[in-house]
């Protein structure tokens, strides 16, 4: 399994590495839009930058496109050693939590150019805003991780449900502290403080939250009638 996961990001990323210039340009389009806007560039400063951001890309998006299959082989690998119910309850979550990971990284692209505009006004007057290119993409794969990543809450929640840690009146009951963690959460992950741009990235962060609150409803209600036939048949 893992050498099959290997030879996936191996393909991935020769994928990757052949278009990698529309690649470039759609990464780098959300932070060359406003940098023009006020006059500023992207710059190369080390002879050997250009390589190594060219390797830092194909590697993220040979990893991303490859994910699907990766995902499949680590649940081959699990799931002989989980019960049926188990592997029942797990076997939505895994969809679910690429599509909300890939949701996230897009919501982070969108933000990117409002948050990169946002924080160029704060250059002083008669000042040119020279960018280091490594360090720009190294802040942009950061900051559409951490919106992935950010995305996978109810994922999470839905495994400490499945768990009997939480339920959904609990939930429902602490929603304000919920909304508080969440603000606190973007607030983390833009780059700028900017009330705007941090309700705009809060703000799915709390429907998920309160969509993830149903969900846990239906689980709930789907183990109390598996328990009455259960008892029913027992009966």
């Amino acid at each position: 399994r893992l050498i099959r996961g290997l030879i996936y990001v191996a393909l991935t990323m020769t994928l990757a590495w052949i278009f990698f210039d529309p690649l470039y340009r759609l990464m780098v389009a959300p932070v060359r839009a406003p940098l023009e806007e006020f006059g500023g560039e992207l710059t190369v400063r080390m002879l050997l930058e250009g390589l190594l951001v060219k390797l830092e890309i194909v590697l993220v998006a040979g990893v991303i496109l490859a994910s699907p299959l990766i995902t499949y082989e680590i649940w081959a690998f699990i799931a002989p050693g989980l019960t049926s119910n188990e592997r029942r309850a797990a076997r939505p979550l895994i969809p679910a939590a690429m599509l909300l990971f890939l949701a996230g990284v897009t919501m982070g692209y969108f933000l990117t150019g409002p948050a990169v505009r946002a924080l160029l006004r704060f250059i002083p007057p008669e000042t040119a805003a020279l960018l280091t290119l490594n360090d720009t993409i190294l802040l942009l794969l950061k900051f559409y991780l951490a919106f992935g990543l950010g995305f996978q809450l109810p994922i999470v929640i839905v495994l400490l449900a499945k768990l009997g840690l939480v339920d959904s009146r609990m939930l429902a009951k602490r929603w304000r502290e919920a909304v508080v963690i969440i603000f606190v959460m973007a607030a983390i992950i833009t780059p700028t403080w900017d009330p705007i741009t941090l309700t705009i990235a809060a703000i799915p962060m709390v429907l998920l939250y309160m969509g993830t609150i149903a969900v846990v409803k239906l689980i709930e209600r789907g183990d109390k009638r598996r328990r009455q036939r259960k008892g029913d048949l027992a009966g």
